[in-house]
């Protein structure tokens, strides 16, 4: 069995069909655990009517704790081996789920698991052909960006050994648990879209400006094992939280402890566009336009 965990927090615009799109699903040996997070409209109603429909649906009401607790409580009452998550505003096409065990079966023994997934507008869900897609065991080539928050399944038993999802974020805090889990077992990825998030939905956490001690890179130390033991990842590592601080350079209010960031980072294995990012952040975006 499956377990489908889906954090809920004012979506009653989009839930009825998140939920529809769980409910036709073919393969059928799944449970859906929703964990109200402390809605305030008529989501909860919505879910409790699918409750009523299919006894596999369960919802768990909390205090507004934000999605990373809602998820930890979803897996922490979930009955499955694996875990999908979904958020209350995304689709799955219908063979997501089966998909997913085919994948499982494939490659066994690994921490996470994902399928492609792609933005659409309403709705409409795109007809994705097979060409190119890429179906096999993820490396740092592929890295933490092939999964997304609606199209990942973990192993249960896995992500409560890394220590569940890290509640002090409220960006990157997925990324954050996926690096942990493929540092832990690997993964395998299928990158045909079977996966949909709305760009238009309700309380999306992407369009809001983190707080640096709420993003990922506020929390870097957490990889210093990792970083000193796995060059590679070290490598992949330092280039993204290089990435991700550069935005917080030309805030006054987070530059002075984005540079002390990173300045912890091992510029010894990137490129000099890198550091030259870190060091100078006005120059480059003037002579890049990033």
């Amino acid at each position: 069995m499956i377990s489908i965990v889906i954090p809920l927090y004012n979506k009653e615009k989009s839930i009825l069909s998140t939920l529809e799109s769980v409910l036709a699903q073919s393969y059928k040996d799944w449970e859906c655990v929703v964990v109200d997070d402390g809605c305030t409209d008529k989501s909860r109603e919505i879910v409790d009517q699918f409750k009523i429909l299919d006894s596999r649906f369960q919802i768990l009401g909390q205090p507004n704790s934000g999605v990373s607790a809602a998820r930890n409580t979803g897996i922490l009452v979930s009955k499955g081996e694996y875990v999908a998550f979904l958020d209350g505003d995304d689709l799955w096409n219908k063979d997501f789920l089966k998909e997913l065990v085919q994948l499982i079966k494939d490659y066994p023994g690994k921490s996470i698991y994902g399928l492609g997934c792609l933005p659409i507008d309403g709705d409409d869900i795109p007809i994705v052909s097979e060409d190119t897609y890429f179906r096999g065991v993820s490396d740092w080539n592929w890295n933490a960006m092939a999964y997304s928050g609606s199209s990942t399944c973990v192993n249960k038993r896995d992500a409560i050994q890394v220590g569940l999802f890290d509640a002090r974020m409220t960006h990157g805090e997925d990324i954050d648990m996926w690096w942990r889990l493929l540092l832990l077992h690997g993964g395998a990825c299928y990158t045909r879209p079977y996966a949909f998030y709305r760009q238009d939905a309700e309380n999306r956490a992407m369009k809001r400006i983190a707080p640096l001690e709420h993003f990922i890179a506020y929390y870097m130390d957490k990889y210093n094992d990792a970083r000193r033991n796995n060059l590679k990842f070290r490598r992949f590592f330092d280039q993204e939280m290089v990435n991700k601080l550069y935005p917080y350079l030309f805030d006054a209010r987070y530059r002075k402890e984005a540079r002390l960031l990173a300045s912890q980072l091992d510029y010894s294995q990137l490129k000099l566009s890198l550091r030259l990012r870190i060091l100078f952040p006005h120059v480059y975006r003037l002579l890049s336009g990033k």
